[in-house]
């Protein structure tokens, strides 16, 4: 909840500085120490010994990701999440630790992999989406096209209501399940107040939409949804022409950069694909918490070239693939 009350400011306000220092003073009590968890995963005939340092609720994802679903750990007393050298004297496979942005640089430093609990995904209006796309994002648009799709404008309070409870909630759930997020009501309130709602409708019912808030020269879409999360509007293109028609109305108001929010690191992840067709680039998000990886097996390398991931690397981002960046 404290988490949510800088969404807004960060990517859409002239307090983003001011925000993202309050981030990181605010969860530094949270990872000065973490609670140890070591797991043992089978992986066919071999198997490796995972040490977790942190919170299960940052590490699991990702842990998960790699391996499947995890066996009970073994635990640990806390152990302080500041000294690589220390943390490097641990025996294990792999080694995931939470670890705080103020001292993430000592552990890049060290040859350990940072890798962010999500990216964000920006781009140029001017070439978003690209002028010579892709078969599939051609597809896409002339769904658009040949639909018929419109687009409205507003900022009534019932039609926010209308989006939240047909078209972004049912989605999410049609998509994630019960593990989906919903903007709490509180940065409900908040988007409400900043941003605009765009709602798309075809032969005169509203079937998709999106909303945005912009600063400066720059346009921010941080929630969507097709009505009821009907795959067959989904089908028919619906929220595809939430983003399209959204984008031109962007560019009609004089916005030049587009931020469209954020995905999990994993390249293999299907809205990877998604954006990039659109022509968009990841870069790090600020709010994304850390966790700091010592891979020191070839079967831990296994798993990351099954699932390569993004990693930090100051304000830039590599992929790691299980063999040096």
């Amino acid at each position: 909840m404290v988490e949510e009350q800088l969404i807004v400011p960060t990517y859409s306000s002239g307090w983003a500085s001011a925000s993202i220092a309050a981030h990181r003073g605010l969860a530094l009590p949270f990872q000065i120490a973490g609670e140890v968890r070591r797991r043992f995963l089978c992986l066919g005939s071999a198997s490796v010994d995972m040490l977790e340092i942190g919170r299960e609720k940052l590490i699991g994802p990702i842990a998960t990701r790699l391996f499947g679903p995890l066996p009970p750990p073994q635990r640990g007393p806390a152990r302080a999440v500041w000294s690589p050298a220390e943390l490097a004297r641990l025996d294990a496979d792999l080694v995931i630790t939470e670890v705080h942005r103020w001292m993430a640089p000592r552990f890049q430093r060290a040859g350990w992999l940072l890798i962010p609990g999500g990216v964000r995904w920006c781009g140029d209006l001017a070439t978003v989406p690209p002028t010579q796309p892709c078969q599939s994002l051609r597809d896409d648009l002339r769904k658009v096209r040949n639909n018929g799709f419109t687009i409205e404008h507003t900022s009534a309070r019932s039609d926010w209501e209308e989006f939240y409870t047909r078209m972004v909630r049912p989605q999410a759930l049609a998509r994630h399940g019960d593990g989906a997020w919903m903007p709490s009501s509180r940065l409900r309130r908040h988007l409400e107040k900043a941003g605009i709602l765009h709602l798309v409708s075809l032969a005169g019912a509203r079937v998709a939409g999106t909303c945005s808030i912009g600063h400066g020269d720059v346009i921010w879409f941080p929630v969507s949804g097709v009505r009821e999360g009907d795959r067959s509007l989904m089908q028919r293109g619906a929220g595809i022409a939430a983003l399209a028609l959204a984008l031109g109305w962007a560019r009609s108001q004089g916005y030049r950069q587009i931020d469209l929010g954020r995905t999990s690191p994993f390249v293999n992840d299907g809205i990877h694909r998604f954006k990039r067709k659109w022509g968009l680039l990841p870069v790090p998000d600020p709010l994304a918490h850390l966790m700091a990886v010592l891979v020191r097996s070839a079967r831990a390398r296994e798993a990351f070239s099954r699932e390569p991931v993004m990693v930090e690397s100051g304000r830039a981002l590599g992929v790691y693939a299980g063999h040096d960046l």
